[in-house]
């Protein structure tokens, strides 16, 4: 029971209405349920769980081995220049992220079903947040990444970046809306959040969108995430902490790297560039997983035993773009 205390306190602002007992004659009141609102969604389906497999084992293939690999192996055994050896590195990086981005994209537009992938009320041509996230983030990636190897001679310092820049793209919105829960407004949508709402810690549109988009979840999913969002202090406290987690680690492993890569020796600073940032994912998944388990286990205490909950609403219109901007709504 004392590990479920720190998800008792107030989570900020937005609350409506304070549910204090269960047994409500209404019957739309999650608190009637026997358990939290359901999301009706697992990854543990062996298509699932390969995919998710598979598509990492790529993409840390890509992004941490290879240009490891091919640094020392080219530099060491083949004693190529550092010109010619990261022109060869930044020729083969690139093939597995830009594919994903145009299939994500494709799911979004044009494949069938479609319209079940985007966000809450958004328009026939609408993106979510995370799209819009992670082609800023991989244009981060890319920038020190061609600057650094096309200059002559090659920047192993600027090249050393790439990652690094990857991850403060993500990082340093995770921290702002962890910080700013629920008191931050912007004058555009966020996925399912119309413009001017205020805005959840990242960590919900994040999952809102890779679950919804990539794990096959749809429309169905976004409302359920919402409605168990709305629902559950708990939750929302997960979300908070986790992106205040991933966000101020990742800021200080990040800057660390940059810091490195300018201070270090050449083969220390790119091995630092390229290592670093996987380590910092890996253990902080492992760090989050472990977390998010005993809250879940927490949340389901809370309703069992009827203990008080908080609801607030995220204010989400179903039909906001297709008012305001008929067919072509962002």
């Amino acid at each position: 029971m004392e590990a479920c205390d720190g998800h008792r306190r107030r989570d900020g602002a937005g609350e409506q209405r304070i549910i204090s007992k269960r047994g409500s004659s209404d019957s739309s009141d999650p608190f009637d349920l026997p358990g939290p609102p359901p999301l009706n969604y697992t990854v543990r389906t062996k298509t699932r769980e390969r995919y998710i497999i598979i598509f990492f084992v790529l993409i840390f293939v890509e992004t941490c081995v290879l240009p490891l690999i091919l640094f020392y192996s080219l530099r060491w055994g083949a004693h190529l220049s550092i010109t010619k050896n990261l022109a060869i590195i930044t020729s083969l990086i690139g093939t597995v992220s830009g594919l994903k981005l145009g299939q994500r994209q494709y799911n979004l537009w044009f494949r069938q079903g479609h319209e079940s992938r985007r966000p809450i009320g958004a328009g026939r041509w609408g993106v979510d947040a995370f799209q819009v996230l992670i082609s800023i983030a991989l244009f981060a990636f890319f920038v020190p990444l061609i600057v650094g190897s096309s200059l002559s001679p090659a920047n192993v310092s600027t090249v050393a970046m790439a990652l690094p820049f990857f991850m403060l793209t993500f990082c340093i919105p995770l921290l702002i809306t962890g910080i700013w829960d629920r008191h931050l407004r912007v004058p555009f949508r966020v996925s399912s959040l119309p413009k001017h709402q205020v805005l959840p810690p990242l960590t919900y549109t994040i999952t809102e969108d890779v679950v919804a988009v990539d794990g096959g979840g749809g429309l169905m999913y976004r409302q359920a995430w919402r409605h168990r969002y709305e629902a559950s202090r708990v939750l929302r406290r997960v979300c908070r902490v986790t992106a205040i987690a991933w966000g101020v680690s990742g800021c200080v492993v990040a800057s660390g790297c940059i810091a490195a890569a300018w201070t270090a020796p050449t083969d220390t600073a790119y091995g630092l560039g390229y290592s670093m940032p996987w380590l910092w994912a890996l253990l902080v998944s492992a760090w989050t997983i472990h977390y998010v388990h005993d809250a879940l286990k927490c949340e389901k205490l809370e309703w069992e035993v009827g203990r008080a909950h908080k609801e607030m609403e995220l204010h989400l219109k179903e039909k906001e773009d297709a008012e305001e901007y008929g067919e072509g709504g962002f």
